[in-house]
């Protein structure tokens, strides 16, 4: 049996909220009830599986929406005070991601108890089996370097038992992160990426500013990590959706609605000057940040009409890659990246499942019409806006019926 999750989004915590605590629970929790299910083949009878891969699909972790790079220093910076902040981001990330390692460790030390079966293929609950589990974490682009961690980050994950990598593969499926099909995540010769320094230059920027902000202190963590954890160009729904969310005129002071509006767009303001003085314009002669720049931007009118459920479809220049994408070769590829809009055609759709935002989860299985995927409750379902209430945006995946799979999301 094969478990893929992605995008748990474990920061520092100095800005952004990480998943509660209840969220590494759940997932045992369901992962478990998973396994006892996959021991039922189609015929009635109960087997235990032979052993179960769990793998996170990237961006366990988020190294870039931090307090640490509010000053000079940036996380692409290679000198000595950078690399410095950089290692107390990382370690700040991994003890917050601490409940989550343990699930894992305790995975991999002891496996999942299931029932035994008996002679007839029934489950006997009074008495278990351990079923072998394997852990792989993948790098993504909020956790890049990942792969090449060293210290006592490396020497942790080495004494979980977790191995570390880019890709996995096996006879069901290859999983990857995928951040590439993402215009704003293409590499920029000399400086970061879009996606990363609109993470670093903007989001965070703007935690930082709500953090100063009286009226907006409480919540404004809430707020910043789930703007971490959705795509750049959903922000402004996320945002306006934020701002509309019931009981929230209540419980904020007066104008504290439009003190993140204007907040927010200052920020986006400066994110821009500084992408524009950096070069920074996404490649392939077109100035995605300007275009980025436009569409985040706030007005009270906007806000209003996103609010009541009339929002626009983000320019095609953000979402859609330039290039037709060649079809995978393996028969299923899973993403953690949360969707861009990708040019990709039905037989391309047909094999790629992106697992989307915020800590999603899912189960990879052969069955008699193919290879099956089951979508798993998770304790993070959508962007976390405040703290507990849960955001709306959704727009980063589509269901499609490619491929003669049911329940597949496709990369949109």
């Amino acid at each position: 049996m094969l478990v893929i999750t992605a995008n748990w989004g474990f920061s520092d915590g100095t800005l952004a909220a990480v998943p509660p605590r209840a969220a590494a629970a759940g997932f045992r929790r369901e992962v478990r009830r998973a396994t006892v299910r996959a021991g039922f083949r189609r015929d009635g009878r109960y087997e235990p599986v032979d052993g179960v891969d769990v793998v996170l699909a990237g961006d366990t972790c988020d190294w870039l929406v931090s307090r640490e790079w509010t000053g000079a220093e940036r996380p692409w910076h290679t000198g000595p005070r950078a690399r410095a902040a950089f290692a107390r981001v990382v370690a700040g990330s991994l003890r917050r991601a601490a409940r989550l390692a343990a699930v894992l460790a305790r995975w991999s030390r002891l496996g999942i108890d299931v029932p035994e079966a008996d002679r007839r293929g029934r489950p006997v609950v009074e008495r278990g089996r351990r079923v072998p589990v394997r852990v792989t974490l993948l790098e993504g682009d909020r956790d890049h370097g990942l792969a090449a961690l060293a210290g006592a980050g490396a020497a942790a994950l080495r004494g979980r038992a977790v191995a570390v990598g880019t890709c996995w593969s096996n006879d069901l499926a290859t999983v990857r992160h995928g951040a590439e099909l993402d215009p704003l995540a293409a590499a920029d010769a000399g400086g970061p990426t879009l996606a990363a320094s609109l993470a670093v230059d903007l989001v965070a920027r703007f935690g930082a500013e709500l953090a100063g902000v009286t009226a907006v202190r409480s919540v404004a963590a809430g707020l910043v990590g789930g703007l971490a954890r959705c795509r750049a160009v959903d922000a402004p729904e996320a945002i306006a959706r934020w701002l509309a969310a019931d009981g929230r005129a209540a419980a904020l002071p007066p104008r504290a609605g439009e003190v993140v509006r204007d907040a927010w767009n200052r920020s986006v303001a400066e994110w821009h000057r500084t992408a524009r003085r950096s070069g920074r314009r996404g490649g392939r002669g077109c100035d995605l940040a300007a275009a980025l720049a436009a569409w985040l931007t706030l007005d009270e009118h906007r806000v209003e009409r996103i609010a009541a459920g009339d929002a626009a479809e983000p320019p095609a220049i953000l979402v859609a890659a330039d290039r037709g994408l060649p079809t995978p070769d393996a028969s299923l590829v899973v993403l953690g990246h949360p969707a861009p809009g990708v040019a990709g055609g039905a037989a391309w759709r047909g094999r790629v499942v992106c697992l989307g935002p915020a800590s999603a989860a899912a189960v990879v299985s052969a069955g008699a019409a193919g290879t099956e995927v089951e979508w798993l409750p998770s304790g993070v379902r959508g962007p976390t806006m405040d703290g507990g209430r849960v955001g709306p945006v959704a727009s980063a995946v589509w269901r499609s019926d490619a491929g003669g799979r049911s329940r597949v999301l496709d990369a949109a």
